[in-house]
C-alpha cells in the first residue's frame, strides 16, 4: 500500500493567511455585487422613467384633445 503525502500542519501563520486571503475574496465579491446592484438599479430606474415619460405624452395629448373636444362643444 503507497501512503498519500499529507499536507503539511498548517501553523498561526498560514491559517492568518488563508484568512486574510478569504477575507480579501469576500470583499471583492461584495464590492462586486454592490457594482452589479447599482448598474441594475440604474438601468432598471431609466426603463421606468421612459414608461412614465411615454404614458404622460400619450394620457397628455388625449387630456388636451378632449378638452378641446369639451370647448367646441360649447
Amino acid at each position: 500500500m503507497v501512503a498519500m503525502p499529507q499536507p503539511a500542519p498548517q501553523g498561526p501563520a498560514d491559517e492568518h493567511e488563508e484568512a486574510m486571503a478569504e477575507i480579501r475574496q469576500l470583499i471583492a465579491d461584495l464590492r462586486d455585487a454592490a457594482q452589479d446592484g447599482r448598474a441594475l438599479a440604474r438601468r432598471y430606474s431609466e426603463i421606468l422613467q421612459n414608461v412614465v415619460d411615454e404614458y404622460c405624452v400619450e394620457f397628455e395629448q388625449r387630456a388636451l384633445s378632449a378638452l378641446a373636444k369639451l370647448d367646441s362643444s360649447r
